[in-house]
C-alpha cells in the first residue's frame, strides 16, 4: 500500500514537471513570434524611409548645377523635338560626369551616390540615343526620380524643388518631373494638357 501511494506521488509530481516544461515551452514560442513580428515590423518601418548624409558644401553645389541644367531638359520635352532632347540630355549628363565623388567621405553616401548615379546615366543614354519620344519620356521619368532622391539624399544649395507628377503621363502609368516653381508645366504634354498634374512634394 505504501509502495503503491509513492507510485501515485511520484506519478503526479512528473505529470506537474511535463506540464510546466510544456507551458514553458509554449511561451517561449509566443515571445519568439512576438520578436521575430516586431524586427520584421521594424525593417518595413526603415523601408520606407530615405536615408540623408551630410556632405561638404562643394558635393550640393555640383549637384545644384545638375538641377539647374535639368530644365533645359524639361523644355526640350516641351518642344517634343526629338533631337531636342537628346542635344539637352547630353549637356546634363556632362554636368552630372564633372561630379566629385570623392567628396562623399563615408562609404553608405558613397555607395548611396553610385546607385542614384547609375539609374541617372542609363536614363540619359536611353534619351539621347533614343529616335522615339514615347521612349525618352519614360527614360525622362526615371532620371527625374533618381534625381530627386539624390536631391533628399545629400541636398542641394539656394534652390527649390518642386517633386510634381501626372497621373495621365506615359498611357495612364503616371510619371514624375521637378520643377523650381508651384506652377505645373507638364513635360510629357503639351497644349491643353499643360497644367495637367499636382505637386507632391516640396524642397526648400
Amino acid at each position: 500500500m505504501k509502495k503503491q501511494l509513492i507510485m501515485i506521488v511520484a506519478l503526479f509530481v512528473a505529470l506537474g514537471a511535463a506540464n510546466a516544461q510544456h507551458n514553458h515551452g509554449s511561451n517561449d514560442k509566443k515571445e519568439g513570434s512576438k520578436m521575430d513580428h516586431s524586427m520584421h515590423s521594424g525593417m518595413k518601418m526603415e523601408e520606407g524611409k530615405t536615408m540623408s548624409y551630410d556632405v561638404s558644401t562643394d558635393f550640393k553645389k555640383q549637384l545644384t548645377k545638375v538641377y539647374n541644367t535639368s530644365f533645359e531638359l524639361a523644355d526640350s520635352f516641351l518642344t517634343g523635338e526629338v533631337e531636342g532632347i537628346s542635344n539637352s540630355g547630353l549637356q546634363v549628363k556632362a554636368t552630372l560626369g564633372k561630379i566629385d565623388m570623392g567628396l562623399l567621405k563615408s562609404s553608405e553616401a558613397h555607395m548611396e551616390w553610385m546607385m542614384n548615379l547609375k539609374v541617372m546615366n542609363t536614363a540619359l543614354d536611353k534619351m539621347t540615343e533614343s529616335k522615339d519620344t514615347k521612349d525618352q519620356k519614360a527614360a525622362y521619368d526615371s532620371f527625374n526620380q533618381a534625381l530627386f532622391k539624390s536631391i533628399k539624399t545629400f541636398g542641394i544649395i539656394g534652390a527649390s524643388v518642386y517633386y510634381q507628377y501626372c497621373p495621365m503621363a506615359l498611357n495612364n502609368q503616371g510619371a514624375y518631373w521637378l520643377s523650381d516653381t508651384k506652377e505645373i508645366r507638364n513635360p510629357y504634354f503639351s497644349g491643353n494638357m499643360l497644367s495637367c498634374g499636382s505637386t507632391k512634394e516640396i524642397i526648400n
